[in-house]
């Protein structure tokens, strides 16, 4: 048996008699971080971090992945300090790397012993080169580092300022004594778009002797007497040295590795225990797993003056709200905000105000140039902030970002097709906009333009022929015209017309699925399972919606190509491997279709508060909603081919639409589907 097969059996084992052991259960058991780390299924990784932790310190490995690491790899580069998970292009982040060594000749690499490899939410654990025993923790802004090194050798740290995922446009390393150094690292941003810049203060328990020192590395020595233990902690702030100097002194000076730990996993405990589930371990696993990687991003800017740096490089203060930054916005509007809205709204007040925050100081659709984190894209946010406004989250000021995109509308000028039709939802959110703010003449004007997806789609997308399975047809981006011909969620009604009738748009839909034309794999299309719904075809959704979860599907597309041999397989599953080839998770876009999709409910047409209702894969759900109200799901006679809802009721009344507003579900109560194995 191939080593590496071996090596992911006997984790995955060790994984399920933890979690069927019959100690008190914890939902961070349910968590595993190495799902999605494996070659390019996923591009996630299992950096200890908080929820929406600014720090995130993880292995760096050769070779690795967009965010560092990769299951199957044994060599370790160093333990860097950030990074953005399941993102495009190379990642974003790997700054501040640290290696730790035996003897006096720095090692540009170590060997990773994987069977002593382990992690979870807020911890991770290996032993290298068989003899330095490796740990790491986290608090928001402080990376903990506790070595154990073996007894009667000399041993040291190699840090690299100017290690990164992307190129550095500046990186610093400063030796204050022989207990503390500072740094500075400015690099590049995804896909080498805009930049961000970092400060960092570096503490260590030991008393380190520099061999060597430049403006970008440092390589410190000491000797062991006993077994010695040496602990790191690393600071970041997105202000200033001093900063992150003083953050450091006022809260992780006096915290043991242990105490942080203990935080750690109870942080992660009470952000996971919004909802509670009965059902099939593997199936809580993966939901708990895919809910973790939801809320690593954005990330919270904590420090004692509230201080964040904006986009046009000045230092603001945060008076009436926590800032984030950190953003991914081009997936994370379809459906992982909309699932923070029904889970954790209270922090969505915050996003919103962050957000604000991009249309005050200037916003460009991708990284700026005094981005205070990694970050990737900011397109959409009014399609999200619009969302918010219709679900009650209205601290922000929607007239300011309704103001600053309308100076913007001539602007807009894409070239390719799926640019148009993002423009399109972009103009109806903002149609949207205007009709809440009472500006009637901008609403009719808005919608007018939004409109303008009908010709577009008559002329390109309407009639059927060989060239709507070529991937990047005439510059389509990432997808081909079959799955872009969906991407009209504001206006079915209109696209039914323009299709011949609802009949003759679920027969095209129909042969998407049945023919395998869809793509899990991307986004353009994720929200297509659900259009059955919306054409008066419910047991269609729930169909495709469950095998998607659930079943094997073929798969014939990659990010770029058609593929030759198709995948056959589970889209989702427990594993290493834990999605289709070169399925990205996009900074948990992917993950939260599964939350949300595998408790019954989907936002089609985020903008509007509005649910499509697919069948649950659990016997029961319970979502803990704000003021103490809860929201139970129940399942009965569900089974592997019960997947169609024969009825369903709401607070003991029958109930008999295929979707639920938001305030419905907000009010708490229950909701209850009878199963079968036979169209209703």
């Amino acid at each position: 048996m191939d080593k590496r097969i071996l090596v992911r059996l006997v984790i995955s084992l060790i994984f399920i008699l933890n979690i069927s052991s019959g100690k008190a259960q914890k939902l961070v058991d349910f968590v595993n971080v190495f799902w999605g780390t494996s070659g390019d299924h996923g591009q996630m990784d299992p950096s200890a971090t908080l929820p929406f932790g600014m720090i995130k310190p993880g292995p760096d490995t050769k070779p690795g992945n967009h965010g560092g690491y990769n299951y199957l790899s044994q060599q370790l580069k160093g333990f860097s300090h950030n990074r953005f998970s399941g993102v495009g292009c190379q990642g974003t982040g790997g700054n501040l790397q640290i290696l730790p060594f035996l003897g006096k000749v720095p090692a540009s690499m170590a060997s990773m012993d994987k069977t002593t490899e382990k992690a979870e939410p807020g911890y991770y654990a290996v032993k290298l080169n068989s003899a330095i025993s490796a740990e790491l923790t986290a608090s928001n802004q402080t990376a903990y580092h506790r070595y154990l090194f073996p007894e009667n050798a000399t041993a040291g740290f190699r840090i690299d300022a100017g290690s990164s995922f992307t190129p550095v446009y500046q990186s610093e390393l400063r030796v204050l004594n022989q207990q503390e150094m500072m740094a500075v690292v400015s690099a590049k941003n995804v896909c080498d778009f805009g930049r961000y810049t970092q400060y960092y203060h570096i503490w260590c328990s030991r008393p380190l002797k520099a061999m060597d020192t430049s403006l970008q590395k440092g390589i410190f020595l000491f000797e062991t007497k006993g077994n010695t233990l040496v602990e790191i902690r690393v600071t970041v702030s997105a202000i200033s040295l001093e900063d992150a100097r003083n953050t450091w002194q006022k809260t992780a000076r006096a915290t043991t590795f242990n105490q942080q730990r203990s935080k750690a996993s109870q942080a992660w405990e009470t952000m996971l225990s919004r909802v509670t589930l009965e059902g099939e371990t593997e199936r809580k696993q993966l939901f708990y797993s895919h809910l973790y990687q939801c809320l690593l991003n954005p990330v919270k800017i904590e420090n004692a003056q509230k201080q964040f740096r904006a986009t046009d490089g000045s230092v603001q203060t945060a008076k009436d709200f926590t800032m984030y930054a950190g953003w991914s916005m081009w997936d994370n509007y379809r459906n992982k905000f909309p699932l923070f809205t029904l889970l954790y709204p209270e922090l969505c007040r915050d996003i919103a105000k962050s957000l604000e925050q991009l249309y005050t100081y200037g916003k460009s659709n991708w990284s700026g140039y005094y981005e205070p984190v990694p970050t990737v894209r900011t397109e959409h946010s009014l399609i999200t902030l619009l969302d918010f406004y219709q679900k009650g989250i209205r601290n922000f000021n929607l007239e300011k970002v309704y103001g600053t995109e309308m100076a913007t509308l001539s602007d807009r000028n894409p070239q390719s097709d799926d640019g148009k039709l993002e423009m399109y939802y972009d103009y109806w959110a903002l149609g949207q906009m205007a009709g809440l703010l009472g500006k009637k003449a901008d609403s009719i004007l808005l919608m007018d333009k939004a409109n303008g997806y009908q010709k577009l789609w008559t002329d390109k997308f309407r009639n059927i022929d060989a060239t709507f399975d070529i991937m990047h047809h005439d510059g389509l981006y990432e997808g081909t015209r079959w799955q872009y011909r969906w991407f009209v969620p504001f206006d079915m009604a209109g696209l039914q017309k323009l299709a011949g009738g609802a009949d003759s748009l679920v027969n095209q839909l129909s042969f998407f699925f049945d023919y395998n034309l869809y793509n899990h794999g991307n986004q353009p299309d994720i929200h297509a399972p659900f259009l059955f719904n919306v054409l008066g075809r419910p047991w269609l959704t729930q169909k495709w919606v469950y095998k998607i979860l659930t079943q094997p599907m073929v798969q014939q597309y990659g990010t770029h190509d058609k593929w030759k041999v198709p995948f056959t397989g589970r889209i989702y599953r427990p594993d290493p491997e834990a999605f289709i080839p070169e399925m990205d998770n996009d900074d948990g876009t992917m993950s939260a279709w599964f939350v949300l999709a595998s408790m019954g409910l989907y936002p089609d047409c985020v903008g509007r508060p509005v649910y499509q209702i697919c069948t649950p894969i659990f016997d029961k759900v319970t979502l803990h909603l704000q003021g103490g109200k809860r929201l139970e799901i129940l399942s009965e006679n569900s089974g592997e081919d019960h997947f169609y809802i024969k009825n369903a009721s709401l607070n003991g009344k029958s109930y008999e639409k295929s979707f639920l507003y938001h305030t419905d579900l907000i009010k708490g109560g229950t909701l209850k589907f009878a199963l079968s194995n036979k169209i209703p």
